[in-house]
């Protein structure tokens, strides 16, 4: 485990919110539309899947498949010799990987059988992890947009969904001689990271990705990776609703997903409603 618990001061905190030339803002700054779609629906669909174990699991083997396939070119380009080996190696930190844990957690809902979710058999997931391989060979230097999109993202929201999955009573199956908080334990491994502090060891990848990026690209490499960046929202957002199509006839039978489909909607009503009424509340006070 990295020992991360010593606080930074404010002036080690690289890169500035404010500031615009940090690769990491750019791509921040370029993807915030995206990023807030893509957050809305995999919010939805998330609430709805730890409900369903089978769609759950269906959901931990497509970033099972796209971490993966990162973390498979990553080792394939810090392994070769090339201008940018030595920048991907300073940033690289062997306690973001996922795919182990990934493959602990789907070994325990598949009940021990790998060769249920091995290959990626959905038509876009195998397009996804072919492009992903293609891509970072042809220009290795994308593999930033995918150490900033899909790690850092994990730093901050897989804390909620952490959370959100080991509450769920519908997700975990009752084991004998184990309690629910031990059985939760063997299968929410993606959301762990082995540091002794989440905050710092993420200000500290932060800090590296900048220092090693900022002057060692081009800007028509920067404005690539910040491409891709926009590539990968648009391809998880693409997933992500290939998988709901897939599991729509499971999906559509919950009443969970009718109660927050349908409820959604009955709340932007609600709330239409009650703008309108202050409104014409505010306006006759101000006429009276």
């Amino acid at each position: 485990m990295i020992r991360t618990s010593t606080k930074l001061n404010q002036h080690e905190i690289i890169p500035a919110k404010n500031d615009v030339g940090a690769l990491g803002n750019r791509i921040n700054m370029a993807t915030r539309s995206l990023h807030d779609s893509i957050n809305k629906t995999v919010t939805l669909k998330f609430a709805i899947a730890i409900r369903e174990p089978k769609v759950y699991r269906q959901g931990l083997q497509l970033f099972y498949h796209i971490f993966d396939t990162i973390e498979e070119a990553l080792f394939r380009e810090m392994n070769r010799d090339t201008q940018y080996t030595e920048m991907l190696r300073n940033i690289y930190k062997p306690e973001v990987l996922r795919k182990e844990k990934l493959h602990t957690d789907l070994l325990f809902f598949y009940n021990g059988r790998a060769d249920h979710f091995e290959k990626p058999i959905l038509d876009k997931q195998i397009e996804f992890v072919n492009h992903i391989l293609s891509v970072t060979e042809q220009k290795p230097y994308l593999l930033l947009a995918y150490l900033h999109v899909m790690y850092l993202a994990l730093f901050a929201g897989g804390r909620i969904m952490s959370s959100q999955v080991t509450k769920s009573l519908r997700l975990f199956p009752q084991v004998k001689d184990l309690t629910f908080e031990e059985v939760v334990a063997q299968g929410s491994n993606f959301y762990k990271f082995d540091v002794e502090d989440m905050e710092t060891f993420r200000v500290l990848y932060k800090r590296d990705y900048e220092l090693q990026t900022r002057n060692f690209l081009t800007e028509q490499e920067k404005d690539e990776v910040v491409e891709e960046a926009k590539y990968i929202f648009k391809m998880n957002g693409v997933c992500v609703s290939e998988l709901e199509q897939h599991n729509l006839h499971i999906i559509k039978s919950k009443m969970s997903y009718q109660v927050i489909t349908k409820g959604y909607y009955v709340v932007l009503v609600i709330l239409a409603i009650a703008a309108l009424y202050l409104t014409k509340r505010i306006v006759a006070h101000l006429l009276s």
